[in-house]
């Protein structure tokens, strides 16, 4: 355990949908020792959480461990239980989307809003907070930050913009990052 990141801000149940959704072998890693767990995820992505959360305050990822378990399965009810990793099967995002192989968070803070993160990522391109991130999702209405470790042409050099909505929300399509 000792190579594994482990968050600061951040429990393994934050990171991960309710236990029902689990594969079998990640289920019973979870019943025997939930932080093996943070060894699944790429190790940039929980740092990034941790700096995302020391700047810019509170930050929910998944709040489905606040609800009671009888909910976990019910799709109606408003919880956040796939803005971390998803599983293949998962009903939310794409078929190959970052979140379902531990590279991409969608972040809600409490006092920040994604058009002011945006803008700071456009402003201080090489802040801490940055480093790791390589795309990021942006579409006018967006309330959650989405930051992946995607693959692009400009890797390393530059965070793409991604959008689900043929915005991109005033946006380049590409945030160069600084030599």
């Amino acid at each position: 355990m000792s190579n594994t990141y482990i968050p600061k801000h951040f429990a393994i149940e934050e990171l991960l949908p309710p236990p029902v959704f689990l594969p079998d072998a990640f289920r019973k890693a979870y019943q025997q020792s939930r932080e093996k767990l943070f060894r699944l995820f790429d190790y940039r992505v929980l740092v990034t959480l941790d700096r995302l959360r020391e700047r810019y305050g509170v930050c929910t990822v998944n709040n489905w461990h606040f609800f009671d378990a009888s909910a976990w399965n019910d799709l109606s009810v408003h919880m956040f239980r796939f803005s971390g990793w998803r599983p293949f099967d998962c009903p939310e995002g794409v078929e190959l989307s970052e979140h379902k192989f531990f590279r991409a968070m969608d972040c809600k803070f409490k006092h920040t809003t994604p058009p002011e993160i945006w803008a700071e990522l456009r402003k201080n391109k090489n802040a801490p907070e940055f480093e790791f991130i390589q795309r990021i999702e942006a579409f006018e209405g967006m309330s959650w930050f989405h930051f992946d470790m995607g693959q692009h042409g400009r890797y390393d050099k530059a965070v793409k913009v991604l959008s689900g909505k043929v915005d991109r929300a005033g946006l380049p399509q590409f945030v160069e990052k600084v030599a």
